[in-house]
């Protein structure tokens, strides 16, 4: 295992974590943990990788922030998620932009089926407007899969 990828993905993973319970408990992310997020990732990027590195999480942080912003215009999801999910992808370089997307998506497909159970298994009716689902959980696990599938962690067999 390389320490720094160990370092990186463990910092990250409290990170999406935080988000996640945020997200169940409040249903909203804070402006506050997002900036945090983000700049944490772009700094430890930087100091473990090199500014070539952090250059290019910040492209995908701004691609990521564009294509959130979209899907929030679209109301599929809170303005709290598309922040959470551009700050989740400074930490990756933009070649993994859609390996992120692909894991966050499946993440959220699973969460959705999880969540629905849920709903139905409460008897509960899901009134007009309200937040169904706390995407954030979605977010979060598919950021820390990614993080996980890092060859330098030697967590997933290739």
């Amino acid at each position: 295992m390389n320490t720094p990828a160990v370092v990186l993905a463990a910092i990250f993973t409290l990170f999406a974590l935080t988000g996640a319970i945020f997200d169940i408990r409040f249903r909203r992310i804070p402006n506050w943990l997002n900036a945090a997020f983000l700049v944490t990732g772009l700094v430890l990027v930087f100091v473990l990788s090199g500014w070539q590195d952090a250059l290019m999480g910040l492209g995908h942080f701004a691609g990521a922030l564009v294509a959130a912003m979209l899907i929030f215009a679209l109301k599929l999801w809170g303005g709290g998620d598309a922040k959470f999910y551009a700050a989740s992808a400074a930490w990756f370089p933009i070649q993994e932009a859609l390996g992120l997307f692909v894991s966050i998506a499946m993440a959220g497909l699973i969460v959705a089926i999880v969540w629905l159970i849920i709903f139905k298994l409460s008897g509960r009716k899901v009134s007009k407007g309200e937040k169904v689902m706390p995407y954030g959980v979605a977010i979060a696990a598919g950021g820390i899969l990614m993080m996980a599938s890092n060859p330098a962690l030697g967590l997933l067999p290739y």
